[in-house]
């Protein structure tokens, strides 16, 4: 029997912390209030979680055992995680826009549910083709299903036993963002990404202290100049708080971390209901239409939702992708 994985709750802080703030970012009033001006920061939350998926995926190929003969299971695998939670959540957005549903604020007959949309929707690839996402969040799950191709073909360089042979691969994550710039495909994004996965390297010892701080400092130089300093910061920040933060005690923090794709995914239509209907109330009760109260109210309703959507439906997903495993981690079970 293997020894059980260390599970890193920091992670799932970073997670929690990360939807919320899109949460607030989606949820602002945008009143020209200091607070509204704030929360325009929220969006950076989508990065944090770009930084983790760097870090999170290439440690489950280590604790799997990756090889390149593995890559169909790993990416079945991947697909099951991510690809059906959204697929419902899509196909929930085309049926209450066609039909429409006054409780969560959809009015119906959509005109722009075409067939050219619908498929460019269900395959990520709307921002290649020029089509509109159901949803603004989507766009980040076609550089995450993306960004599953380019390690499945890189794992095993980034963890060779031969330094020069990891830091060409390294090169090969940091530098095409820099000539690229700011697109709709993985590359703008893969200088980011390497920040996480350089976080995992070091993490594991797979990686010495010279090439780790040199090459940090180049992926975040190289991202800052596709995005922006922020941006840039919030990744380097994301992956020292990932190797260096105590253990958090916070267990709730926790428990949102594990629902936050649910969370992420949902807190549109749910949140965005709630908005809807405070702007309907009597004159009396305008006092709840308000920034604090409402992106309060919002969120709570998101979170609730997402709650119940993570027990009864992607739960049950992840556990069905478990069981695709590498052949070293079938073998190694089997002892």
């Amino acid at each position: 029997m293997s020894a059980p994985k260390p599970h890193f709750a920091i992670l799932d802080v970073l997670r929690a912390l990360a939807a919320v703030v899109v949460c607030l970012f989606h949820f602002n009033y945008r009143n020209g209030g200091n607070l509204s001006a704030m929360l325009e920061y929220g969006h950076y939350g989508v990065e944090v979680f770009f930084v983790i998926s760097g870090f999170v995926i290439p440690l489950a190929m280590s604790w799997s055992k990756f090889q390149y003969r593995d890559t169909p299971n790993f990416l079945v695998r991947r697909f099951i995680r991510l690809y059906p939670v959204f697929a419902i959540v899509a196909l929930s957005n085309v049926v209450l826009s066609t039909y429409g549903s006054p409780l969560l604020g959809f009015g119906g007959d959509s005109p722009d549910l075409t067939w050219t949309r619908a498929l460019a929707n269900f395959t990520l690839t709307c921002d290649l083709v020029g089509e509109t996402w159901y949803l603004p969040v989507f766009w980040t799950l076609a550089i995450e299903a993306q960004y599953y191709f380019v390690i499945a073909l890189s794992y095993p360089l980034l963890v060779h036993r031969k330094t020069w042979v990891q830091v060409m691969a390294l090169m090969l994550w940091i530098v095409p963002s820099y000539f690229v710039g700011y697109g709709e495909t993985v590359f703008s994004w893969t200088a980011f990404f390497s920040i996480g996965i350089l976080a995992f390297l070091k993490q594991q010892k797979r990686i010495s202290d010279w090439v780790f701080w040199p090459l940090l400092l180049m992926a975040a130089y190289s991202h800052q100049e596709t995005r922006n300093l922020t941006s840039a910061n919030l990744g380097v920040l994301t992956a020292v708080c990932i190797l260096y933060c105590p253990p958090s005690n916070a267990k709730w923090l926790v428990k949102l971390g594990a629902i936050s794709y649910s969370l992420y995914l949902l807190h549109l239509a749910f949140g965005g209901a709630v908005l809807i209907h405070l702007r309907l109330l009597p004159e009396s009760l305008q006092w709840i239409n308000t920034q604090p109260v409402g992106i309060t109210l919002a969120t709570l309703v998101s979170i609730g939702a997402a709650m119940l959507f993570y027990r009864w439906i992607e739960l049950p997903i992840h556990n069905l992708a478990r069981k695709f495993k590498t052949r070293a981690r079938e073998k190694e079970l089997a002892e």
